[in-house]
């Protein structure tokens, strides 16, 4: 899990506002939202401002990079990025006019708050339809989809 670390041109994202991806991944998804990020529990810290930018939505996890460019002072140019993989959602839970996303990661409990504008809400259904396949796959227990087996006669 990422939560405001810097994703430098060339390593994490490319020049055109895309994440760089993993070899095993590809993209479900992407929407423009807006997102704030807290800590969990009874009383709801803020670990963010209210963002806004692009969310992708991976086969692996999902990626968060903020609309701003910034520069550091060493010339490097980026963006904020936060980040959590699917094995660390617990939740997924629609509200009126958001969704909330609970993790459970090193940090704790984490929640993710975004705020959907019609269609972009159907970007975490997917999330919430395979939320027992990977609870079975944490446990060892998934079975593949296309299981190789014995060519019949």
């Amino acid at each position: 899990m990422k939560i405001d670390d810097f994703g430098e041109v060339g390593k994490y994202l490319t020049a055109a506002n895309e994440p760089i991806l993993n070899p095993d991944e590809r993209v479900i998804g992407f929407r423009q939202l807006e997102y704030r990020v807290y800590k969990g529990g009874i009383m709801r810290t803020p670990l963010t401002d209210e963002l806004g930018g692009w969310v992708w939505h991976t086969t692996k996890r999902v990626l968060h990079l903020d609309d701003k460019w910034v520069e550091l002072p060493t010339g490097v140019k980026g963006k904020r990025v936060h980040e959590y993989g699917f094995m660390e959602v617990t939740d997924v839970v629609w509200h009126k006019r958001a969704v909330t996303i609970v993790t459970k990661g090193p940090k704790g409990k984490v929640l993710w708050e975004y705020t959907p504008f019609g269609a972009a809400a159907r970007l975490f259904s997917w999330l919430r339809e395979q939320r027992e396949e990977r609870k079975q796959y944490a446990k060892g227990e998934h079975k593949p989809v296309y299981e190789r087996g014995k060519p019949e006669d």
